[in-house]
């Protein structure tokens, strides 16, 4: 028996936007464009805001504060290499401000330079930083580096300090589950959720850790409450098809064929919706396939197929499920040449695909 497979979605980790608050104004025209670009800052004109900065800073060349402001409004701006230049200007020229190292260390995990971020967010920390989303993004970088248990800890203090976090509940959750840890995983989804009701990747990522704990009901559950929230989130109807899907073998098992055959119908819809907010998704095409294999619509699975394996030509699994419609299509060399793709695409269990197929 040919295996077929089913591609599940990967949680995801969070950020929030760091936002900055506004400085006292002073009397020489360097600090009027200062104060000026500040005031266009809190009016959200970030053009304004960067021309009377760089005016600021043109009239007094160390002035330390017009390059950190500067460099928050390029963190907003998502230019974080430049604002990181402006940062690094402002920690050489001021010496008691943590903030311009929680400042750069949020522009390095945005660049990837998270050995350099958790630096920076040390370094903001022992200055005296005080907030609790320099110990949440000190841990988005340890989770980053896959030092899961620095990253957990840090989790623990972010939420020590703020009960409500959700996203240091929400990102704890996804270290645990690194670490193997799917039931801790799925209590701190749960706590994310709870603490910010409108968080429906956290409701997304509870049903992916139910999915693997086997809970497919409760999973599904999960991912409809996500879709409540976010009616257009593609991954939650992939992620609650597979729920649907696995229901369906299981009744398929205990001898319920019509409730397995209603599974399988769900299973398709959800595929067919994450499609049609997602056209690109690969993995909800591949996934309709399998369905409609077991459904034995096997040339409605080989167009399915078609798709996943035109948008991802390296696709092994979709090749190896196309393979399966084909041979119960009886064109056992189109079959073959799947089955062989698949298997020079790195198909898991390869002797399978390559028996009968020399």
């Amino acid at each position: 028996m040919k295996k077929i497979f089913l591609v599940f979605f990967n949680f995801c980790i969070v950020s929030a936007v760091f936002a900055q608050g506004s400085i006292t104004a002073a009397g020489q025209d360097a600090e009027l464009a200062y104060n000026e670009g500040v005031k266009c800052f809190m009016q959200q004109d970030y053009a304004g805001a960067i021309s009377n900065l760089d005016k600021a800073i043109k009239l007094k060349p160390n002035f330390g504060k017009a390059y950190y402001n500067r460099g928050v409004i390029k963190n907003e701006l998502k230019d974080f290499e430049s604002a990181i230049a402006d940062l690094s200007v402002a920690a050489q020229l001021i010496n008691d401000m943590p903030k311009i190292y929680f400042a750069r260390g949020f522009a390095k995990v945005n660049t990837s330079d998270f050995e350099g971020a958790v630096a920076d967010f040390t370094e903001a920390l022992f200055r005296g930083y005080k907030k609790p989303n320099a110990y949440y993004y000190r841990g988005v970088a340890y989770l980053k580096l896959k030092k899961y248990d620095d990253a957990i800890s840090d989790f623990n203090k972010a939420a020590a300090i703020n009960s409500d976090y959700a996203y240091a509940y929400h990102d704890r959750g996804s270290a645990k589950r690194l670490k193997g840890n799917l039931e801790g995983a799925a209590e701190d989804y749960r706590k994310a959720a709870s603490a910010d009701t409108q968080l429906y990747f956290a409701y997304n990522n509870l049903g992916s850790v139910l999915n693997e704990l086997k809970r497919f009901k409760e999973a599904s559950d999960a991912y409809t409450k996500a879709l409540s929230i976010n009616p257009e989130y593609f991954e939650s109807y992939n992620g609650r098809g597979l729920s649907k899907y696995a229901e369906g073998l299981q009744n398929l098992e205990n001898g319920k064929d019509a409730e397995a055959e209603k599974n399988f119908k769900d299973a398709l819809s959800d595929f067919e919706k994450a499609v049609n907010f997602n056209n690109n998704y690969a993995e909800a095409y591949n996934n309709a396939g399998v369905v409609k294999i077991k459904l034995k619509d096997y040339k409605g699975a080989e167009e399915a197929l078609n798709k996943a394996v035109k948008i991802n030509p390296d696709y092994a699994e979709a090749y190896a499920n196309r393979g399966i419609a084909r041979e119960n299509l009886r064109r056992f060399k189109e079959a073959c040449a799947d089955w062989n793709k698949a298997v020079e695409s790195g198909v898991e269990n390869p002797e399978i695909y390559s028996e009968g197929c020399k």
